[in-house]
Formats: structure tokens, C-alpha cells, sequence
């Protein structure tokens, strides 16, 4: 399935969106969605190339929590999340704010992803579709661009991609419209693919992944679970051991393949993702908000809080203000 400009907007029209009207016209590349009154508030904005790129700009939130299912096209795609709160399903993944996530497309599967309702998402993603790194750029001079979709694949979650991050903020910021556009759009992209093989240089060949058999993605599956239901109190590696029949060794690689994250990282993750719904829908205070997600100490909630977010745990509070 190939990526067009009528597959994202079907997309968007089965997702609870509907033309902005008010976005501005004059631009053929670009396009922009709103939610309707009763779905949620805010937008999603495309810049597309046919057969190149796509570039999309997210800034919504949902009034109800809703599961959004799509197609799943072959392409590559990085994505920045500023704010978000959900899961990604088949395979499961946290989507946390202030992160990176990186796509491999393709092979008909079908993208399923659940959005808290009343969280802010607001995120920006690039995604390049197979004509551009299979033909395209192989014959830019300089000899043949390595394999795009397996140095994709090397690339981990979370937020150790500093310049990546800050050039797709860049771009999420950008408000620029025809040849300008164009420019900055088609330059940003391919500036995002050369700092991604640079990474891929330096960390020479991609080290094979982690395998994991059926039974032990059902008892990381039931670690997840556990720590889902029991993030506020104190869980141990030990207890984890104990649920996933697995060494401590073995249980920090295979928890880290499965999940994309350290055991410590998700467990943090998910106590900061339950406070962003305290901090939006209850008036608690701050130690009170800490406490309830298993934080002893308010100073520890807070600087945990703004390195996940960003944001400080008031000023997260204020956002919807």
C-alpha cells in the first residue's frame, strides 16, 4: 500500500476529523484536519511530497478515550511526541511524552495505537516512503545510501537522540508556506536521515536482536501487567524474576527488547503517565499527586516529571488552562 495524500486524509476522516476550512488554501502540499465539536479539540497538519515524504503535525486532544486503527503502509518513519498519553498495540508500547519513536511499515499489518482522553497530544513525525530511499537517494552522488530500513531498526525509543529531537521541534514550530516551504521541508527531511546514518556509523553493524520465544513474551506480557496494576508501590526485580521465570540478567535484555525501555525507565514512565491524569483531573496537590504514584519525596516527582515531560508538574496543570 503506497502512501498518498487521499490515504492520510481517509485516515484522518475515519479517525473523528474533518476539512479546517480556515487552514490556508494557496499551498497544494499541504493540508489541514480538526476534530469535530463532539470528538475532541484541536488539529493535524500534512505537508506531503507524492512518492517522497510526509510530514505531519499533531496538536489535539480527545474528549473520550479512543482507539485509533489503521492500514499500515511500507514506509519509515521518526516521530516526536511533546505530549502524549496511550499505548501502541501489536506489539504493546507506552507512548510517553518527550520521546522519539521509530516506525518500520509494512507487510499489511494494521496499526492500532489507544489515546488517553483530555491529555494534550501534540507530537510531529517524518515519514519517507519507499521510493525515496529506495531509488531516490541511491543515486545522489557519494555511492549507495546503506540499507535505511535496517539502520531504522537499530534506533531505540526514548530520548537518546538529542538532535533529532530538536530538529523535528523545529520543524513542528514551522509555519511556512509554498517554495519556502518546500525548501525547508525537503532540507529538514534530509537532514533527519543523515543524522540518522551517522548514528548508525558510529555505532558500527547493528548487534543482532534479542530473540524472544512465545513463552517469554508471555511472561514479559505479565510483568508489563503487574507493573501496570502495582506502579505506586514498590516492585523489585526479584518479584519480576519471579513472575517471568527469568534470571535478573536475562529479564533486564529481554524486558528491554520487548518493551523498548529499561524496567526502572517503564516503571517511571508509567507512575509519571497516571499523574498527568491526576494533575489534569483531580485538584490534589502536588505531594499528594506524588505520593498516589510512589513517590516518597515531591522533589524526586517533580524533576522526574519535567525530564519525562518537559514540563514542570504545575506548569503541566496550567496547560489545558
Amino acid at each position: 500500500m503506497e502512501i498518498t495524500k487521499e490515504l492520510y486524509m481517509k485516515m484522518l476522516e475515519d479517525g473523528g476529523f474533518i476539512k479546517d476550512d480556515s487552514f490556508p488554501q494557496n499551498d497544494p502540499n499541504q493540508f489541514q484536519y480538526k476534530l469535530t465539536n463532539d470528538t475532541g479539540i484541536g488539529t493535524s497538519r500534512y505537508y506531503i511530497v507524492e512518492k517522497m515524504f510526509a510530514v505531519n503535525i499533531q496538536e489535539f486532544r480527545f474528549f473520550k478515550d479512543t482507539l485509533i486503527t489503521f492500514p499500515e503502509p511500507k514506509f519509515l518513519s521518526i516521530q516526536y511526541f511533546r505530549s502524549v498519553s496511550g499505548e501502541e498495540l501489536h506489539p504493546y508500547n507506552q507512548l510517553s511524552p518527550n520521546s522519539l519513536r521509530v516506525y518500520v511499515g509494512g507487510g499489511d499489518r494494521t496499526y492500532q495505537a489507544l489515546f488517553h482522553k483530555n491529555i494534550p497530544l501534540s507530537s510531529v513525525s517524518i515519514s519517507i516512503m519507499p521510493q525515496f530511499y529506495e531509488h531516490y537517494l541511491n543515486e545522489k552522488p557519494g555511492g549507495e545510501t546503506p540499507e535505511l530500513c535496517k539502520t531504522f531498526r537499530t534506533m531505540t525509543a526514548g530520548t537518546d537522540h538529542p538532535k533529532l529531537v530538536l530538529l523535528l521541534r523545529q520543524v513542528q514550530s514551522y509555519q511556512g508556506f509554498g517554495p519556502s516551504a518546500k525548501l525547508f521541508y525537503e532540507g529538514k527531511v534530509l537532514e533527519a536521515l543523515a543524522l540518522i546514518l551517522d548514528e548508525a556509523v558510529r555505532k558500527g553493524r547493528p548487534k543482532q536482536s534479542f530473540h524472544l520465544k512465545a513463552e517469554d513474551e508471555e511472561n514479559l506480557a505479565a510483568a508489563v501487567r503487574y507493573i501496570n496494576h502495582h506502579f505506586a508501590f514498590g516492585i523489585t526485580l526479584e518479584q519480576l524474576t519471579k513472575i517471568t521465570f527469568m534470571g535478573k540478567t536475562k529479564l533486564k535484555i529481554a524486558f528491554k527488547e520487548y518493551t523498548g525501555c529499561s524496567v526502572s525507565e517503564y516503571l517511571i514512565r508509567k507512575r509519571i503517565d497516571h499523574a498527568q491524569h491526576l494533575l489534569i483531573a483531580t485538584s490534589l496537590s502536588i505531594a499528594e499527586i506524588a505520593k498516589a504514584v510512589g513517590y516518597e519525596r515531591s522533589d524526586s516527582f517533580s524533576s522526574q516529571f519535567s525530564r519525562i515531560t518537559g514540563f514542570r508538574p504545575t506548569e503541566y496543570r496550567n496547560l489545558l488552562k
